[in-house]
């Protein structure tokens, strides 16, 4: 299970097999956690839940619910080819045009405003054109981007797997919970740090190519498992370990 939202069909039935990995919940699906597992304290009891950041984590382990840092799939998209095409800086989230006062003016001259968030939808509005959307966003950004200027962590962590260049930015607090996903990865700058002249314009994307093998390796071994095959659980530790403790160079 990856994304659930706007759905009262939560959490998902135990007839379901149900693979926690990348999992973040919010500050209101944690206090529904709580009430939930005081009428259902079993329902955790033969799952392993990966959490996508440190905030997630330590919340199930208080509960006592067995859990590890798995890190965000969108991490494990493939990384781009270098392309004569790719001259573009894309302004991804950042709506706070006063802050553009602190953006180097040369990365201004060449840029592209986007809110991933919000769209127009068509008439014939429908899931699979949501999904080609994405992928038409997804390879404008591959074939496109020079650089990506953003305080969206959806943005950051695809781009970041893509080999792209990026700068992130907390614009709000609830974002420092959420933005341990791309710890060790990618610096994690604040609105301070902007304004006071301290983030790194010109940054070189890291290779997270091992990252990625084992994110992914990680994603095929627990779902043998939950589908009852036997699988070398000696190897999944070390996976969830390195996945925990991985440091970019």
């Amino acid at each position: 299970m990856y994304g659930w939202f706007e759905s009262f069909n939560f959490l998902p039935n135990q007839n379901l097999k149900s693979i926690f990995i990348g999992t973040h919940f919010t500050e209101n699906a944690q206090n529904f956690l709580k009430r939930f597992l005081a009428y259902f304290p079993d329902y955790f009891d033969d799952k392993e839940v990966g959490c996508r950041d440190i905030f997630t984590l330590e919340f199930l382990q208080k509960l006592g619910i067995k859990a590890y840092f798995s890190r965000c799939l969108t991490s494990t998209l493939p990384k781009r080819k270098e392309k004569p095409t790719q001259t573009k800086v894309f302004f991804v989230g950042f709506d706070d045009k006063k802050l553009l006062s602190f953006i180097p003016k040369h990365l201004l001259e060449n840029a592209e405003f986007i809110n991933q968030q919000r769209v127009k939808l068509q008439d014939d509005w429908t899931e699979e054109n949501c999904f080609k959307m994405t992928q038409d966003l997804l390879a404008r950004y591959e074939n496109k981007a020079k650089i990506i200027i953003t305080s969206a962590l959806h943005c950051a962590s695809p781009a970041t797997a893509m080999g792209i260049p990026v700068v992130l930015i907390r614009t709000v607090e609830e974002q420092k919970n959420r933005f341990s996903a791309l710890e060790n990865i990618i610096p994690i700058y604040s609105i301070e740090d902007l304004k006071r002249g301290k983030i790194d314009f010109n940054p070189q994307a890291p290779d997270i190519e091992p990252l990625k093998e084992a994110m992914l390796e990680n994603v095929r071994l627990s779902v043998l498992k939950e589908q009852g095959e036997q699988v070398d659980e000696a190897r999944l530790k070390e996976l969830r370990a390195f996945i925990a403790s991985f440091k970019a160079n």
